[in-house]
């Protein structure tokens, strides 16, 4: 795969190492976070391939392919997932979920601060779902603010700040 980079006003084509997918782990696990690559379309709510800078950053996969991934497999009877999506795909997130095996329960919003180019509007923020496979409520009682505002940085890149917040809601008892 290669991309196009303009310097000072030289197209140069650049090529993008792309790095094997390691192996998923064995075993059962009951906490996961997943950001998964979503595939985006050429027009509004397309479900064919994009021809975008997205794919420059990485390879992404249409949903069925996400929803095949699996996660239900190794997750533990009572486990939690965190599904980061984005507003035009908020609801094949739900078709995510319900393949893994999961419950939908609550979210979160991530405020980016900055705009981004979006679907019908200038989008400056993700969803962060939370749902369960059986019964996984959190091991604290704070309540954490679900809207949590913190300035966008690399592409993709999700603030060290909801790692902290899971670690917080589930401290690792069982």
């Amino acid at each position: 795969t290669s991309r196009i980079e303009i310097i000072s006003g030289k197209a140069e084509i650049k090529e993008i190492k792309r790095l094997p997918t390691p192996p998923l782990p064995k075993g059962k696990y009951d906490i996961f976070l997943a950001d998964p690559p979503w595939q985006y379309g050429q027009e509004q709510h397309s479900k064919e391939k994009q021809e975008t800078v997205l794919e420059t950053h990485y390879p992404t996969m249409p949903t069925e392919d996400i929803c095949k991934l699996p996660i239900g497999e190794l997750a533990a009877d009572n486990s939690v997932l965190f599904l980061w999506t984005t507003s035009p795909k908020l609801f094949e997130a739900k078709e995510v979920i319900d393949a893994w095996g999961f419950t939908y329960k609550s979210s979160m919003i991530w405020d980016k601060v900055l705009h981004n180019v979006g679907y019908y509007v200038s989008v400056r923020h993700e969803f962060l779902l939370i749902c369960t496979k059986g019964s996984r409520l959190p091991d604290s009682n704070k309540l954490i603010d679900s809207v949590q505002t913190i300035e966008r940085t690399k592409h993709s890149e999700k603030p060290e700040r909801f790692y902290e917040i899971i670690e917080e809601m589930y401290q690792g008892k069982k």
